[in-house]
C-alpha cells in the first residue's frame, strides 16, 4: 500500500496570506503614527515683536500728566479806597481785585502766578486804576509746597514798602495770587526765610 503526500500547496497558500495580513497591519500602524506627528515648523529668523501691553501704556500716561499746561493765571492789585466794593477788603478801606493773564504755559500754578505778579514793576496795571503795591519791591520766586489747605511760597531778595497801608497791600496780592493758583484757603509768605509780616514790621 503506497503512503499518501500530503501536498505543501495549501499549507504554503496559507502562509503567504497569514504573513500578507501581518504586514498590511504592521504598515497601518507606522502609517498612524506618522501621521499623528506635527509637521515641523520652521523658525523666522526676525524677531517678533510685541505689543505694549496695558499697564506699559498706563504708565506712559501716567508719565505724561506731568507736561506743561497753557491757561491763564489770576494774578491780584489793589483797588485803592474801594472799600471792598470791587473784592475783598484790606488794609486802609482798599479792595484786592482779581485779574487775568493772557493764556501762559507752565508746569507749576504758583511759580507760574506769583513769578509774573513779581515781573511787574509798574505802579498801576494799565489804565484800569489799580495799584500794584509789589513795584518797589525786588523779590524773585523759589519755591512753594501745599500742606492741607495752606501753601507756604519761598520767596528771596527785598520787600520795600512806602507806608503802613501798602504794607497789608503787599502782603494780599501775594497770599491771594498764591491761594487762587494752588487752590488752597490760606497761604503764608516767607521772605529770606522769615515771614513777610515780620519782615514789613522790622522796617
Amino acid at each position: 500500500m503506497r503512503p499518501q503526500r500530503i501536498s505543501q500547496l495549501p499549507i504554503a497558500l496559507g502562509l503567504g496570506i497569514l504573513f500578507l495580513v501581518v504586514g498590511c497591519s504592521a504598515n497601518d500602524g507606522e502609517g498612524a503614527t506618522e501621521s499623528s506627528a506635527p509637521p515641523a515648523t520652521s523658525q523666522s529668523s526676525s524677531p517678533v515683536q510685541e505689543s505694549p501691553s496695558p499697564a506699559s501704556s498706563a504708565t506712559a500716561s501716567a508719565s505724561s500728566s506731568t507736561s506743561a499746561t497753557s491757561a491763564s493765571l489770576t494774578l491780584f492789585y489793589v483797588a485803592v479806597g474801594d472799600a471792598g466794593k470791587a473784592g475783598p477788603e484790606i488794609g486802609c478801606g482798599d479792595s484786592l481785585v482779581a485779574t487775568e493773564t493772557g493764556p501762559k504755559e507752565f508746569t507749576n500754578q504758583v511759580e507760574a502766578s506769583i513769578t509774573a505778579l513779581l515781573a511787574n514793576d509798574a505802579q498801576e496795571l494799565g489804565s484800569s486804576g489799580l495799584r500794584n503795591a509789589l513795584a518797589a519791591s525786588d523779590l524773585e520766586y523759589v519755591s512753594s509746597m501745599v500742606d492741607g489747605d495752606v501753601v507756604t511760597v519761598r520767596l528771596n531778595g527785598a520787600v520795600s514798602s512806602s507806608g503802613t497801608c501798602d504794607d497789608p497791600r503787599i502782603v494780599e496780592q501775594l497770599k491771594y495770587t498764591a491761594m487762587t493758583a494752588a487752590g488752597t484757603g490760606q497761604a503764608e509768605i516767607l521772605v529770606e526765610g522769615e515771614k513777610i509780616e515780620e519782615t514789613l514790621s522790622s522796617k
